[in-house]
């Protein structure tokens, strides 16, 4: 009875040991993989910059018409002139070097400001009247990169696509090489988007730089697919990536541009609207405005697919050899 229990309790430990050795096998590759995946991150942080474009616009507000019969000028009704400002924030990825200057792209709509605005009164049949109630001119826009030591600089517009939202634009290169490099990876002309594909957004939602991840889904544009990932303003130009399963390798897959979003009319107050603790305890007496909300609806982001991406930068060639940056087309392949 011994011996067979002997046998018994050295059959039952081989076993043990049996289970034990492929989850060790396992492990470790996924650990390497998981460590790849931060060490990109990283990598793919020192490229990616915070912009802001700032529109200034001189505003004319008009009282009401005259009674319907009588004529008058327009510049007699006016009853007050501001100047105010209007900013968008956004995300944009280092594409190459140049001497001093470094080349980035982004989204077009982040510096798409109407040049003039205007809003007419209506008569007593709801029609528009000849009359102006307000009118906004546009005196200049300025475009600012912040850079990773701090600093900003001002960019210009080198190139752009408008109807799929594409943007180059050139700004001055910080001195410290380390805290930023152009992107290291390359544009694939055609990459498989799968559905259930697990996809990386890389950007500055809030002004915030963030990290996460979706999945992708068709969408009805078919220049664009869908990750469900929330969606905040400044992660338009954040980038889009997706791990293969070899260890360190990483696709580029667009450009995030846009979310869905709900239109509501609202009454609110002007534009100027002073310190809100003045109306805590006393009634709003002043002027109301109608005004558009937008409510976004977060977990439907859509993202540019890098193919539209390749074939705006290869129509842009001649152009970006003639500023210097003839090597991004080694990016594209």
């Amino acid at each position: 009875m011994k011996f067979y229990s002997l046998i018994i309790y050295i059959s039952t430990l081989a076993l043990t040991f049996s289970c034990h050795r492929p989850t060790y096998k396992v492990s470790h590759p996924l650990y390497e993989f998981e460590e790849a995946k931060l060490n990109t991150f990283d990598e793919l942080e020192r490229s990616i910059l915070k912009l802001t474009c700032s529109a200034y616009y001189e505003n004319y507000y008009y009282s009401p018409p005259p009674i319907s019969g009588y004529t008058v000028s327009q510049q007699s009704l006016l009853i007050d002139k501001k100047f105010t400002t209007n900013s968008v924030a956004g995300t944009g990825l280092i594409l190459a070097q140049s001497a001093h200057k470094i080349l980035i792209l982004t989204c077009h709509h982040i510096f798409d400001f109407a040049d003039t605005l205007k809003t007419y009164y209506l008569d007593e049949n709801k029609n528009l009247t000849k009359y102006l109630q307000s009118i906004s001119i546009k005196h200049g826009q300025t475009i600012y990169v912040t850079h990773k030591n701090g600093t900003i600089s001002r960019a210009k517009i080198i190139a752009q696509n408008e109807e799929n939202d594409l943007a180059l634009i050139e700004t001055e290169a910080v001195e410290n090489m380390l805290s930023e490099f152009p992107f290291q990876g390359v544009f694939h002309k055609k990459p498989k988007i799968r559905l259930g594909m697990e996809v990386y957004l890389l950007g500055f939602p809030k002004g915030h730089f963030l990290v996460t991840s979706g999945l992708a889904s068709p969408s009805k544009y078919k220049d664009k697919y869908i990750v469900d990932i929330p969606f905040n303003r400044g992660f338009s130009g954040g980038i889009a990536i997706a791990f293969d399963n070899q260890i360190g390798n990483y696709r580029y897959i667009g450009m995030a541009n846009a979310t869905a979003y709900d239109s509501k009319i609202a009454l609110a107050p002007s534009d100027t609207f002073p310190d809100i603790e003045k109306y805590r305890t006393s009634p709003y007496k002043d002027d109301i405005y109608i005004t558009e909300l937008k409510m976004i609806n977060y977990g439907i982001t859509f993202v540019i697919r890098s193919e539209v991406i390749t074939d705006f930068l290869n129509k842009e060639k001649g152009k970006l050899r003639q500023f210097g940056y003839s090597n991004v087309s080694s990016l594209i392949k």
